[in-house]
């Protein structure tokens, strides 16, 4: 497959392990600078993370409700990891984790066990009324539906990812291949954009998973 070449290239690991590694080494590293200097007044990185934990609390609560909260530190470090994971493909010599089914679903699963972990805490035993339809008389043919159905989640939840990471970047390297560097490089302009979205989109469809979880069975 026509792929540019990697900067940062271990023999015997593959490439996405690296790129992970990477990801999660700056998230810190940048994390900790900001935890050791905080200001009143933030400056851009802080105002980033703040941005982050704002609308992640903001959407937690809408969703989910007050009880969204203990999912805050959860939630708010996906979103920062996805969007990291996602960006760093925009740098030359780099490629995102996100662009490996392997990454993309270990995400998903995570927030599938967690969806359905929570909602087994909360409402015991009756979490299986969300498999039996509203008629018993029905319940043999709707717990196969909603069973395929909660099944279906974490599969369209990291392909929607993964394609459209693995897209993009496929098609800025065919165009760095075939043209000049001005028409790729605005290509990676709007990469950067789609980046955005794709994080934003998977971290509020796991906020929404999991408050389908916790919502009252009628």
């Amino acid at each position: 497959m026509l792929k540019a070449p990697i900067l940062i290239n271990i023999h015997g690991i593959p490439e996405y392990w690296t790129m992970t590694i990477i990801v999660m080494g700056s998230i810190l590293l940048v994390a900790f600078i900001v935890g050791r200097n905080l200001k009143v007044v933030p400056g851009g990185i802080q105002s980033f993370f703040e941005l982050i934990f704002i609308m992640t609390e903001y959407f937690l609560k809408e969703i989910i409700g007050e009880e969204g909260a203990v999912y805050l530190p959860l939630i708010a470090s996906f979103a920062v990891f996805v969007l990291f994971s996602n960006l760093i493909g925009s740098i030359p010599g780099f490629t995102s984790p996100t662009d490996t089914i392997d990454t993309t679903v270990t995400l998903a699963l995570i927030v599938f066990l967690l969806s359905h972990i929570v909602g087994i805490k909360k409402h015991g035993v009756r979490y299986i009324k969300k498999f039996l339809g509203p008629l018993i008389i029905i319940a043999p043919i709707m717990i196969i539906i909603e069973i395929m159905s909660a099944l279906s989640r974490p599969f369209s939840h990291a392909l929607r990812l993964f394609a459209n990471i693995f897209a993009e970047e496929f098609m800025v390297t065919v165009l760095l291949f075939l043209l000049p560097w001005a028409i790729p490089a605005v290509m990676m302009y709007m990469q950067v954009f789609t980046d955005l979205m794709q994080a934003f989109v998977f971290y509020l469809l796991s906020i929404i998973y999991i408050a389908l979880s916790l919502e009252e069975e009628h």
